[in-house]
């Protein structure tokens, strides 16, 4: 019976002890306490202070870099122009449409799926672009890369004018936003699509076309448009998650039909004109 009684105090005190380990206070807790408006000025604040910091010398380390990192970081730098995603998946939902219209060894759920995933992709790249760009025309601040004198903290709202229009940068929020977007429609290759999106977002400080705090503005915004819009279409019964090779597929298979339709219309164009030279002849023929 001491055992036992032993025991049950063990077991009473670990309980005890799980207990307050679960009422202590944590950062992620105290974060879903406060309020947006709230965790909206602590991150202003926090930009603030990057921007009194480090703006300065990351514009002094963009005009010192090597030529050869400046051109890799103009490649990079590319997955953020939102040309690159809204064109590919435009396209893609121009492949899965006509796919969908053809019985094909895909099946419906995946096509239903791919065409989702599209949708959010293209979605968020959209919507986050365009709240950036309204964002940064009415903020007004002027790139580092405007004059060798730009101050760090040199406004002039509403000029609409691209050497004014710096803060969030828009490369940065789309680049976010897309690789967000890949990263849930793809969990297995969620942490490269991260990576690929966070050098793309940072690299505009590093080129000098955007201070430091605009970049890490625009990766918040794209950071806070995608999983809302996430929380949007999974409301709506959107499946965004589909495998990586099924995009692939689509494209062979769409690329393959519009090559035998390109060549239907070309052989019923050249029966066509075939009839006509054949009547051309017999003409000839009956009038000589």
């Amino acid at each position: 019976m001491k055992h036992a009684g032993s025991r049950d105090e063990l077991l009473g005190r670990v309980n005890l002890s799980e207990a307050e380990n679960s009422n202590r206070p944590t950062l992620r807790g105290a974060a879903k306490g406060q309020s947006r408006a709230s965790l909206a000025i602590v991150f202003a604040c926090g930009l603030l202070l990057v921007a009194i910091v480090a703006d300065a010398p990351f514009r002094d380390l963009a005009s010192s870099l090597d030529p050869s990192v400046v051109a890799v970081l103009h490649v990079i730098t590319e997955f953020g122009n939102s040309a690159w995603p809204l064109g590919i998946g435009l396209m893609l939902l121009a492949a899965v449409a006509i796919m969908a219209r053809k019985s094909t060894a895909l099946p419906p759920e995946a096509l239903r799926n791919l065409r989702s995933v599209l949708l959010f992709v293209v979605g968020s790249v959209l919507l986050s672009g365009i709240l950036a760009n309204i964002a940064k025309n009415v903020i007004g601040r002027m790139r580092p890369s405007k004059a060798p004198d730009a101050e760090v903290l040199e406004f002039a709202m509403m000029t609409f004018r691209a050497g004014w229009a710096s803060f969030p940068s828009g490369h940065a929020t789309t680049a976010t936003a897309c690789a967000l977007a890949l990263a849930f429609s793809f969990p297995t290759q969620s942490w490269a699509w991260l990576s690929i999106g966070l050098l793309a977002a940072i690299s505009r400080a590093f080129l000098g076309v955007h201070w430091l705090t605009d970049c890490l503005a625009g990766i918040a915004l794209g950071a806070v448009v995608t999983p809302g819009l996430r929380n949007w279409l999974v409301g709506r019964r959107h499946e965004l998650r589909v495998e990586p090779s099924v995009p692939f597929r689509v494209i062979v298979a769409a690329t393959f039909e519009l090559l035998q339709l390109a060549l239907t219309h070309i052989g019923n164009a050249l029966q066509r004109v075939m009839k006509l030279v054949r009547r051309s002849v017999a003409r000839r023929s009956n009038d000589g």
